[in-house]
């Protein structure tokens, strides 16, 4: 096999511009495979960035009536509907996959946030927190200090605020020690908090997983202790779970699990705990771009069957032209499987040489039409793998018909024929 090998490859360079010309439709064939797999899984993740949970690997479990979007408590709390309470939350933290795990209540403002004369009537959010919600969505107490053991555990009047909501409802002033009013109740800001994870640049339609999540939004939140709701709000209303998971590409499959493990302590009529966006974006993400990926590399493929004809056109080319040699094997006693094997080899070398070299102009090209017209790409060394076993695959294929009539050669009248 190894001997085969190297007279494979001493015939590419004995012949360098047939071999070449012979390998084109093979090469472009991987380059273009490359090269579309590349900028497609480059678009991909920057997408799951964007739509989901921007690198904290979060997503949201809350009451739903369609999956989209959380449901609305102000309208009353769901018939039959079981929500959170301590034992399904260490349930929710045993799933494989979870990372950590967090219970809050949530609601977009209605009445308004005051701070003096300015106030927030829409656009914001009101959050009651437990003591692991900022450790699970990855946030920052940027100044101030987060809420002590104790007072997660109190109804003491203070609350965090995000930068969002210094930026629109301070104008400049520290916040820190203002008395600001949520339905109102009067709360003093003890700490500024902000996503550890959070990319401006990143946020193409972040808005849409702010509003499905709770997470974050335009105008901002406030967040207390969850003892701390039934004061503004009832004390029974259930609450979102925020999970933390350790792999993107799980938060499909674990917002369900955790969806499941939820719902069978009780659902309402219409209301019952579901993944919300964040997770459905990443499954719909995925499908996305593997289906768009199959068709483009489908298209793709075609040039290398293409390919595979020249291959095969040029070996019973070179069958032709080395009769004498195949005649003076066989005589000096070489079996049609060494000759078979020979010329399949040549046939594979072939390809495969095109196959690598297909890789480097497909990486190269991705490289081009990212600067060109500003898309991420991403190398994939498993399509490149399979890249190059294909195209292996297509020179042992196309090769088959030149190393049969090789083979069968009948070993006087190649020589005579020589």
């Amino acid at each position: 096999m190894i001997e085969n090998i190297e007279q494979a490859i001493k015939g590419i360079f004995s012949h360098k511009m047939r071999s070449f010309l012979t390998m084109l439709g093979v090469i472009i064939g991987i380059a273009a495979i490359i090269a579309i797999v590349s900028i497609v899984e480059g678009t991909s993740k920057k997408l799951e960035k964007s739509l989901v949970g921007s690198g904290n690997n979060v997503t949201i479990v809350a009451p739903s009536e369609d999956g989209s979007y959380a449901y609305d408590m102000s309208n009353g709390i769901p018939n039959g509907f079981v929500g959170v309470n301590d034992s399904s939350l260490r349930e929710i933290k045993g799933i494989s996959g979870v990372r950590a795990a967090s219970a809050y209540n949530t609601r977009d403002v209605n009445d308004g946030i005051y701070w003096k004369e300015k106030s927030l009537n829409y656009g914001a959010r009101v959050n009651g927190i437990d003591s692991t919600y900022l450790r699970t969505l990855l946030y920052k107490v940027t100044s101030g200090r987060d809420f002590s053991k104790e007072e997660y555990s109190s109804t003491d009047k203070i609350a965090l605020v995000d930068d969002n909501l210094v930026d629109k409802l301070f104008d400049g002033n520290n916040p820190l020690g203002q008395i600001i009013e949520v339905g109102s109740e009067p709360f003093k800001v003890v700490g500024v908090v902000r996503n550890s994870t959070k990319k401006n640049e990143e946020y193409d339609s972040i808005d849409d997983y702010n509003q499905s999540s709770g997470s974050d939004t335009s105008y901002g939140n406030v967040y207390f202790p969850n003892k701390v709701w039934p004061i503004i709000y009832q004390f029974d209303e259930p609450k979102s779970v925020a999970v933390s998971v350790s792999d993107t590409k799980q938060m499909a499959s674990i917002g369900k699990n955790v969806s499941k493990s939820l719902n069978k302590y009780g659902t309402g009529d219409t209301v019952k705990y579901c993944a919300l966006n964040s997770s459905q974006a990443n499954e719909a993400i995925t499908t996305l771009t593997h289906s768009i990926t199959i068709m483009l590399v489908s298209i793709a493929s075609l040039s290398l069957l293409v390919g595979g004809i020249g291959v095969m056109n040029i070996m019973l080319v070179s069958v032709t032209e080395r009769t004498g040699e195949i005649g003076l094997k066989k005589a000096l006693g070489a079996k049609n499987k060494n000759i078979l094997a020979q010329f399949l080899t040549e046939s594979a070398v072939l390809t495969g040489v095109g196959g690598i070299l297909g890789v480097i102009v497909g990486i190269i090209l991705a490289k081009i039409l990212s600067v060109v017209i500003s898309l991420d790409f991403a190398i994939s060394i498993p399509w490149i793998i399979i890249s190059v076993g294909f195209s292996i695959g297509i020179g042992i294929i196309f090769g088959v018909t030149p190393a049969n009539k090789a083979a069968k050669l009948n070993p006087i009248d190649a020589l005579r024929r020589d």
